[in-house]
């Protein structure tokens, strides 16, 4: 069989964190075809697949084919917090963490089907709590909660940026460095797309959403989150390089990142499978060894972060109100996730950006800096007590069901995870936590 892992892809017990490397020849779950078997026990043995085997992502490849995700909106989570005012107060001097956990809930009350909250001070948890349901009738009831995870959406993005940017200062690689090296090496390159920079892409100044839009005459409604449309993009010759927001920019590092820190490159398999292997499985079989690097790294902060769900009742999303209409999802997004598509809870995005902001755990300070001051994987948003930092997440399904969400810094260590599980008449999750915390001062 061919060698698919470079001899030299030796991966650091500090990128995975303490667990180390996993033991040689991790067997999936089932009876999996002996090709598809032998290309896992071969991964197996450089990459950490055991700590996936409980979301059940192994036991996936099993299914031969994966569809594109359902369209959504990725417009709407890029409009800045400039709703008018919540009315919810005044400015003043003093911060009042009781104001700012009333006023977030004074925004939402009676507008949801359920929604939560996690608000950290100064690296710690704070106060959390889950209001209404993550389910209703005539799904299985069940009340929301801080601690119950959901999908995030584009809140994904500074995940990937963080776990990424730790990822290249290990490998001594700058953010400024052209992205050719690390491309599939079976993908044809259009001019100009070699050159592109890991801070091109985070900071949505790749080109290869234009890109993809020209070569498939469409305009936007397309997760483009796909190996298939990334590829298409990357194929192209690139034309303009102007700010345009893309989960493909992300979604991109799905496929980078199993390069860059083990060696591994399935894109010779992927249009050459093995017999009894689809080219689906091998680009799921990419992203369970993205999510090998991702897992562990999160964990050191505090924050499990999946791409599927292995929840025996999840989280579902809705339209509000629901009209007795059954919630969407969750969907399994291993083969799509890095822009979008990551299960978290609240808890989890409070603690991972409390140790973005304020520890060397995650990040170290100039990684940190490249996030916050350069807008890579972060926002910034005017507020009246300085520049705060986040990202706001939508997710626009069928049937008027969906969720909204945001993370935000603020100026005195203060954070805020909000995650809601419905549409609905409420103004959007950043502009309520903006303005929720301009309005905690007396």
């Amino acid at each position: 069989m061919r060698t698919i892992l470079r001899a030299t892809a030796v991966v650091s017990a500090l990128i995975l964190g303490a667990g180390g490397l996993a033991a040689p020849a991790t067997a999936a779950p089932g009876p999996l075809p002996p090709e598809l078997q032998r290309l896992v026990d071969t991964i197996g043995r450089q990459v950490p697949t055991a700590a996936l085997t409980a979301d059940g992502m192994l036991t996936a490849l099993l299914r031969p084919t994966r569809p594109e995700p359902e369209p959504f909106d990725i417009e709407a989570d890029d409009t800045q917090a400039t709703a008018p005012s919540l009315g919810l107060g005044s400015p003043g001097k003093t911060f009042d963490m009781d104001w700012f956990e009333r006023n977030l809930r004074a925004a939402l009350t009676g507008k949801t089907v359920g929604y939560a909250y996690a608000i950290g001070k100064a690296g710690q948890l704070d106060r959390q709590a889950g209001v209404g349901s993550a389910r209703v009738a005539p799904d299985s009831p069940l009340a929301q909660s801080a601690s119950k995870v959901m999908t995030v959406a584009s809140i994904s993005k500074p995940v990937t940026a963080a776990a990424t940017l730790r990822l290249l200062e290990q490998k001594g690689i700058s953010v400024d460095s052209a992205i050719g090296p690390w491309l599939p090496a079976a993908w044809k390159r259009g001019t100009g797309v070699d050159a592109i920079t890991f801070r091109d892409l985070m900071t949505h100044r790749s080109g290869l959403l234009q890109n993809f839009q020209t070569a498939t005459g469409t305009t936007g409604g397309k997760s483009t989150g796909s190996w298939d449309n990334i590829r298409i993009a990357v194929g192209q010759n690139l034309g303009s390089k102007s700010y345009k927001y893309a989960n493909m920019n992300f979604s991109i590092f799905r496929i980078l990142v199993p390069k860059i820190a083990y060696g591994v490159d399935l894109s010779k398999l992927y249009d050459a499978p093995p017999p009894n292997v689809t080219p689906a499985q091998i680009d799921y079989l990419t992203g369970i060894v993205f999510l090998g690097y991702l897992k562990p790294v999160l964990a050191l902060a505090g924050a499990p972060v999946s791409c599927n769900s292995s929840d025996p009742a999840p989280t579902k999303l809705y339209a509000f109100p629901t009209g007795g209409q059954a919630g969407w999802g969750p969907a399994d997004y291993v083969a799509s996730c890095g822009g979008f598509g990551y299960n978290m809870s609240a808890n989890g995005i409070a603690s991972f950006i409390s140790h973005v902001r304020y520890t060397t755990t995650l990040v170290s300070a100039s990684a940190r800096s490249l996030m916050v001051d350069g807008g890579l994987g972060l926002k910034s948003y005017s507020g009246k007590y300085g520049t705060y930092h986040g990202h706001g997440a939508v997710w626009a399904m069928s049937g008027g069901r969906g969720m909204r969400g945001c993370v935000m810094s603020f100026s005195i260590k203060v954070d805020v995870a909000l995650l809601v599980n419905s549409r609905g008449a409420y103004p959007q999750p950043c502009t309520i936590a903006l303005q929720a915390f301009d309005n905690a001062w007396h």
